[in-house]
């Protein structure tokens, strides 16, 4: 009988490549249907574009809807809203009518797409313009579109950011305006920017924005500077006359006798019935807002699901979506950490599982009210798009696509989630990746290599999926550690609000803490342990490097390294006063921002690190980078610094993807020993930097 090999940990073989994991890094978004056929959008990293794919029972095999080239996403929040909208072909007619938002541009088009299946089904239409191209002097974008109240208009957010005069006029947030805005499909506005009509008006930023069944009434969310949707926004109404939209009326939320409270979406369940995600009682929960039949304010607003538990994520993104009204109830997810997806029922308040052995849902689900399509995850059963109906005893949860035997699977582990504690008591929770190989295995008495993993937002939260960026690593013998520092969403208000105003401390504390269990625990080796993370979690693995001298090297990608830097004109608007709130304000806050930057501190970095930036990247610029790399070179500091050119904030090209692993390779080489990953080749164009 053969035995498995005894290798040290960090050796072992492994048939996941960097161009493996590049390949698959791309990711679906935005799922919805027209008729039985399931629509979603999917980034391609041999293209860097975002394809809009549709499938259909008998047809499993996605296809593409639009030509190659065409790239259904637009810049709204910096982040990008749900960039299309299709209407499903009747009983009369075999097309589809489908707009969306083309990247290269950010004009509206619109397309006549056939049903699948038909004759002439695989002809890509022609895109018409339904808005205008932008002039010299503005730039704008269209988000979210929804049907208007008689079917002859969508009605979208614009965002539009007019150009700089000059460095006295630089800041984002005083050249950019949001609005709702109803487009005609004729495409009269293509040409006639005045056929164009301007529906509503509120706030600095706009979302959510739903028409009630009858038409009568209009719905959104608005939120102002210097907050961020999850710390305090507003749920909108306002009645409609003549398409616009009459004096708006706050019904829940905002910043109100010293409390904040946040609304992260609302749905209409009839003419004078709301349902609003909202955390007053420190979790998003679903509440009931009753409105007056004849003016816009509300007459009762009940807690109808009052759980220790979200049930709703963040606004990052125009158009997400965490719950559906459906004639069957309230469908939406909940936990605390682990989710489950279930439907309320407004009749007797039981919720009904709907999605068995699935842990993990999007913010961008949708519902005809018969099923719902939503990407879900699960430790065991990895990740799909699901199609879940909603009649009693219609059949369980299916993935839209059957799911091909991974022949990678036996070297990626199961992930697991756990909860630690630090020194003050309370709760961190992460996601442990062990070290996973078919055959191999680390001598007796050995502890892996360990890499912190820290999510960007700093608002997101890990996954519980097998990822094959992290199983690169575990598989040839690394531990990875997905950290749900404090701030992370999914466990409530009080959990998130443990960031605020301590940025670069509470977020360096808690992966210390995981660090530190998992090498008590023996399974990691505090000598070779590690940082990694991008944009937030750039920062973060920043001050871990600077303010501790737990980690013994860093990978860092787009990061922020300044805070007082970081803010106003250099970067987005979106985000241009979120350090007001995770770190502090200017000018009387200054001691306060020198004391935990990193860039500041910079002379204590002392171990290797690998920069990766994008060089178009407006959101983290790469000067944030750079003053960083430019304190190591003059201290002779072993790095490397990559700058890919084409690539903003989060690498799309499979090279890009491809040349940062390679390069992290060469990091833990240096670090950890040229034995490390042996079977990984460092071709010279994939690790070129600055040293």
């Amino acid at each position: 009988m053969s035995t498995a090999p005894h290798l040290p940990y960090g050796t072992w073989p492994s048939p996941i490549t960097a161009e493996a994991v590049a390949d698959a890094s791309g990711s679906t978004s935005w799922p919805s249907g027209a008729s039985d056929e399931n629509w979603w959008c999917a980034s391609d990293p041999a293209t860097a574009t975002v394809r809009l794919l549709r499938n259909a029972p008998g047809h499993e095999e996605p296809v593409p809807v639009l030509a190659p080239g065409v790239s259904v996403r637009n810049r709204s929040l910096g982040y990008g809203g749900k960039p299309y909208w299709v209407r499903a072909a009747d009983s009369a007619a075999d097309r589809h009518l489908l707009v969306f938002t083309d990247h290269r541009d950010q004009r509206l088009y619109r397309a006549e797409v056939p049903r699948l299946g038909a004759a002439e089904d695989d002809a890509f239409p022609v895109p018409v313009p339904l808005t205008p191209a932008d002039p010299p002097d503005r730039e704008a974008c269209w988000a979210d579109p929804v049907t208007g109240p008689d079917g002859t208009e969508v009605w979208c957010v614009r965002e539009t950011t007019r150009a700089a005069t000059g460095p006295h006029d630089a800041d984002p947030a005083v050249r950019a305006v949001r609005e709702i805005v109803a487009v005609p499909l004729s495409g009269a506005a293509a040409h006639d920017p005045g056929a164009l009509r301007v529906v509503a008006r509120s706030h600095h930023f706009l979302c959510g924005h739903r028409l009630s069944p009858d038409g009568r009434r209009l719905a959104w969310i608005g939120w102002d500077h210097p907050h961020m949707p999850w710390d305090s926004s507003e749920l909108m109404v306002a009645d409609l006359h003549d398409g616009v939209a009459g004096e708006p009326v706050r019904l829940l939320g905002g910043s109100h006798d010293g409390t904040e409270v946040s609304v992260s979406q609302a749905a209409w369940a009839g003419p004078d019935t709301l349902y609003a995600m909202a955390d007053p009682d420190g979790w998003w929960n679903l509440h009931r807002v009753d409105l007056a039949a004849d003016r816009p304010t509300a007459t009762a607003i009940a807690n109808v699901l009052p759980l220790q538990e979200d049930c709703a994520g963040p606004i990052w993104r125009v158009g997400a979506s965490w719950f559906a009204v459906t004639p069957y109830g309230v469908v939406l997810p909940h936990g605390n950490g682990p989710q489950r997806m279930s439907c309320w029922s407004p009749k007797n308040g039981e919720l009904t599982e709907l999605a068995d052995g699935w842990s993990s849902f999007q913010g961008d689900l949708w519902s005809n009210g018969e099923r719902i399509l939503v990407r879900a995850a699960d430790p065991v059963r990895g990740s799909a798009l699901l199609s879940v109906p909603l009649a009693p005893g219609s059949g369980p949860a299916r993935p839209v696509r059957p799911k091909a035997e991974d022949p990678l699977a036996p070297w990626q582990p199961l992930p697991e989630r756990r909860t630690v504690y630090d020194a003050q008591g309370r709760p961190v929770h992460f996601v442990l990746h062990r070290p996973t190989h078919p055959t191999a295995t680390a001598p007796e008495g050995e502890r892996p290599p360990l890499l912190v993993q820290v999510h960007g937002g700093p608002t997101n939260s890990t996954g519980v999926t097998a990822d094959l960026e992290f199983s690169f690593f575990t598989s040839r013998g690394f531990t990875v550690a997905d950290v749900d520092y404090g701030g992370s969403t999914g466990y409530g208000r009080a959990y998130r609000d443990r960031l605020r105003g301590q940025w670069g401390v509470v977020d360096v504390d808690d992966c210390v803490t995981v660090a530190r269990v998992l090498a008590a625990e023996g399974l990691a080796d505090p000598a070779r342990t590690a940082v990694r993370g991008g944009s937030a979690g750039g920062w973060t693995t920043l001050a871990c490097l600077t303010h501790t001298d737990v980690f013994c090297a860093g990978t860092v990608l787009y990061p922020i390294s300044e805070p007082a830097r970081w803010r106003a004109e250099q970067t987005h608007d979106f985000e241009s006063r979120y350090v007001d709130t995770l770190v502090g304000v200017l000018p009387q806050d200054r001691a306060w921002f020198d004391k935990i930057s990193p860039a500041a501190n910079a002379d204590r970095i002392t171990v290797p690190l690998v920069m990766l930036q994008g060089a178009d990247d407006f959101i983290c610029r790469p000067d944030q980078a750079t003053r960083i790399v430019d304190n190591l070179a003059e201290r002779g500091v072993w790095h490397r610094f990559l700058l890919f050119e084409g690539e903003g904030h989060g690498f799309r090209r499979v090279e890009s993807v491809r040349r940062s692993l390679l390069a992290e390779v060469a990091l833990y080489r240096e670090v950890l020993g040229a034995h490390i990953a042996p079977d990984v080749s460092l071709d010279a164009d994939a690790v070129v930097g600055l040293a």
